[in-house]
């Protein structure tokens, strides 16, 4: 009988202690889960984006202004504004951009300017640019760097 108890009263102290561990183990798991903070913003999740701008040699579709170059020039023409002086400005005026996955123009440097204001009148005309048809790079959409080569001359009515 005294074996007996005794072998009772170790299987009960096993299985107490045990309990205790299972019970301090399940608390610091909770105490862990409740360290996480579950009222995060979700909006400060970014998903990694393309953002690479890519060189215009190196994408398999080039993007293009809508109904093509002929079209760019007449839309530039048509709302390219002159300088108010009667002055007889000619020259070139080179700008690059960013044609963005959507369409969108962004990223305007003018690289040459032919001055009095030519090279800012350019920037606000590809400001108002409508949208073009972005580049591709195995058939998705991607950001290219694009050149431009805008000529002016206020004695021709035919510039770009």
């Amino acid at each position: 009988m005294k074996r007996m108890s005794a072998l009772l009263f170790l299987v009960l102290t096993q299985c107490i202690s045990s309990t205790e561990k299972k019970a301090s183990k399940d608390t610091d798991f909770s105490n862990s889960v409740s360290k996480i903070d579950t009222n995060a913003d979700v909006t400060e999740i970014k998903i990694k984006e393309d953002t690479k701008v890519y060189n215009i040699d190196s994408i398999d579709v080039k993007p293009e202004f809508e109904k093509g170059i002929k079209k760019l020039h007449k839309f530039i023409r048509q709302n390219y504004r002159y300088p108010e002086e009667e002055l007889q400005v000619k020259g070139i005026v080179d700008v690059n951009f960013i044609v963005e996955k959507d369409g969108y123009l962004s990223n305007i440097i003018v690289v040459k300017d032919a001055d009095f204001g030519t090279g800012n009148e350019a920037i606000r005309i590809l400001k108002k640019c409508p949208r073009w048809t972005p580049g591709t790079l195995n058939k998705k959409p991607v950001r290219v760097r694009y050149y431009l080569t805008i000529p002016i001359n206020t004695n021709d009515e035919q510039t770009p």
